[in-house]
């Protein structure tokens, strides 16, 4: 039983770890942190806006040194008003072509804070949880649940522990 808690512990810790250090890492790559990397303006651009009542979805479509990169933004028409833009300008960084962004709508950074938020926010939690928790009595308590009786009926010639609990269930309505 150990060894299953220190595996959810692990897969919860790589998934978390690597959500924080993606996030992280899409920010700087954004300027988050600071104008750590030249951005330029693509010169061949190709735009689509779809409206909806409620979304607006930009998609964009720009080639970078015969590479082609595309992306998209997906937010509420109330969002998409505030920020005030009277025509799209793509920016990309010139060292990743890849990572790209609409100027003056600082959507997909604010979605890079609140990946590094969320992340963080749980891979303290997986630890302090493993740090201040009972695992001894973790273990024992999950090993005893196997042993009770009125789980598990007494034909042990099942070893499913579901068909065991059904037949168990099935005797006890007839």
């Amino acid at each position: 039983m150990k060894v299953i808690a220190k595996g959810f512990l692990f897969m919860g810790l790589l998934f978390w770890g690597l959500g924080l250090i993606y996030s992280l890492s899409k920010l700087i790559a954004l300027n988050g942190l600071g104008n750590l990397f030249e951005v330029q303006s693509p010169i061949s651009i190709d735009t689509r806006i779809e409206r909806d009542s409620l979304d607006i979805n930009i998609y964009y479509t720009y080639r970078v040194e015969e590479n082609e990169y595309s992306s998209e933004y997906k937010m509420f028409a109330e969002y998409f008003n505030q920020c005030e833009i009277d025509t799209i300008i793509i920016k990309y960084n010139t060292t990743f072509p890849m990572v790209s962004y609409i100027e003056g709508v600082p959507l997909k950074i604010k979605r890079q804070k609140t990946g590094i938020f969320i992340s963080s926010f749980f891979l303290l939690f997986l630890l302090l949880i493993w740090r201040f928790s009972k695992k001894d009595k973790w273990v024992k308590t999950y090993e005893e649940v196997g042993e009770r009786p009125w789980l598990y009926s007494d034909d042990k010639s099942i070893k499913n522990p579901w068909k065991r609990l059904k037949a168990d269930y099935l005797k006890s309505i007839r």
